[in-house]
């Protein structure tokens, strides 16, 4: 019992000042410069942390050819932390 109530301290450490936010895509480029098997995806996200005022995030990283990129009007659900836009978590990956 106690080994689980640290292990779900250490989850909630994990997320510490995140919240749960919403991600909506407002632009999505996907580039060939990646490995072999991947894109290279650069987004433009508005996101809305709940109670508070939307910002912009920019996104860049390579996901696998075979799944969907992220497209313009997408919503998302995402970890964010208000205090530094650049840090986004994604629940799934849905795209």
């Amino acid at each position: 019992m106690l080994a689980s109530a640290g292990q779900t301290a250490q989850a909630a450490t994990a997320y510490q000042g995140f919240l749960a936010c919403k991600a909506r895509v407002l632009h999505s480029e996907e580039l060939p410069y990646a490995p072999i098997g991947t894109w290279l995806v650069k987004a433009t996200f508005e996101i809305t942390p709940p109670h508070g005022n939307p910002y912009l995030a920019a996104y860049q990283d390579w996901v696998p050819w075979q799944g969907p990129p992220p497209r313009r009007g997408q919503s998302l659900h995402v970890q964010c932390d208000p205090a530094d836009p650049r840090s986004l978590q994604f629940n799934s990956r849905t795209f």
